[in-house]
């Protein structure tokens, strides 16, 4: 990895755009919205258990390596649109199936 690459995730980090600025809050309202129901709060769950968000691996292979670092580098965009709309706590806690 070079410096270039490294300020090239910096760029993507914040958005130079009114577009990107708008398509974040969407993704943000998007977020908020599947929040307040439990299908779309399972869905949330589902996708940070695909991404590996929270589990260490170690394997050999290096393309292993680099297909789970860029699982997590998905992953942890959704925590981070989950936490900026307030959903995160729901999403961490697992929940009782049959209220809703």
């Amino acid at each position: 990895m070079s410096v270039s690459d490294i300020s090239y995730f910096d760029d993507y980090e914040f958005p130079d755009t009114k577009q990107d600025e708008n398509q974040h809050g969407m993704l943000v309202t998007a977020i908020q919205k599947m929040g307040k129901e439990y299908v779309g709060r399972e869905f949330l769950r589902w996708l940070m258990e695909k991404t590996k968000v929270f589990e260490q691996e170690f394997p050999k292979d290096l393309t292993l390596v680099a297909w789970n670092a860029g699982l997590r580098t998905v992953g942890l965009e959704i925590l981070s649109l989950c936490s900026e709309a307030n959903v995160l706590q729901h999403i961490l806690t697992k929940e009782v199936v049959g209220n809703e």
